[in-house]
């Protein structure tokens, strides 16, 4: 697995009950079992779509605490969109996010069914350690695009990779098809507890195992660790 870090500025300057559990995979099929993962996947937007609307999304108890962190802690920001909350508002539009490889539909399952925010990169794609922190406001997502101030993000050692509260990915380290080793984490905030995180993780394993085959690592930090 990557060397994984988090600042501690984020645990000053954004929550210091914010925890990150990492999963690293190796040699596992990112093609088998692919229509199973899609159905699977469409079965949770159906349900989503029966159970929530539009008006529900930023009151939602386990959205609301990111909400408020992005009010408080992002105050250039416009409103806030988590991986999740924009998972959510796709699905309620009407349009999928199925994708053509196995391992991203189950990330996309898992983060419809409970709720929480994932990550997710092809770990062969990444340059080194990767750090979590807080922009300055001078870090350059490319020629002319810079961070906001106090945007939380995480980049390896020659690029960003991601940012967490205005959510924006770094397509050079998506999934493909073709991918056998990836790493994911999932972004913990009160009211989400560890026991519940666990179970979380606990679940994707097994659905990794049944889809992908391959082997699997797991680590999480936090401000006591």
């Amino acid at each position: 697995m990557n060397k994984v870090t988090i600042d501690k500025d984020v645990f000053k300057k954004f929550n210091p009950k914010f925890k990150v559990i990492f999963l690293a995979v190796s040699d596992f099929d990112n093609k088998q079992k692919l229509a199973e993962s899609k159905h699977l996947l469409t079965d949770t937007m159906q349900m989503i779509r029966l159970t929530h609307n539009k008006e529900q999304l930023k009151n939602h108890y386990l959205i609301e605490p990111w909400a408020l962190a992005q009010a408080e802690f992002g105050k250039n920001a416009k409103h806030y969109h988590t991986s999740v909350e924009r998972l959510l508002k796709t699905v309620l539009q009407g349009k999928t996010v199925s994708s053509n490889n196995t391992l991203t539909n189950l990330i996309n399952h898992l983060s419809l069914k409970y709720t929480v925010p994932f990550g997710l990169d092809d770990a062969d794609k990444i340059a080194g350690k990767i750090t979590f922190k807080v922009a300055s406001g001078k870090e350059k997502v490319d020629a002319l695009r810079k961070l906001l101030p106090n945007t939380l993000y995480y980049r390896d050692e020659k690029k960003i990779l991601g940012t967490k509260l205005d959510f924006w990915k770094n397509s050079k380290t998506a999934l493909t098809p073709k991918s056998t080793s990836a790493l994911i984490h999932l972004d913990v905030l009160p009211p989400l507890t560890s026991k519940q995180a666990n179970e979380i993780i606990k679940e994707l394993k097994m659905l990794i195992d049944n889809f992908c085959g391959g082997k699997i690592s797991m680590i999480s930090l936090s401000k006591q660790r």
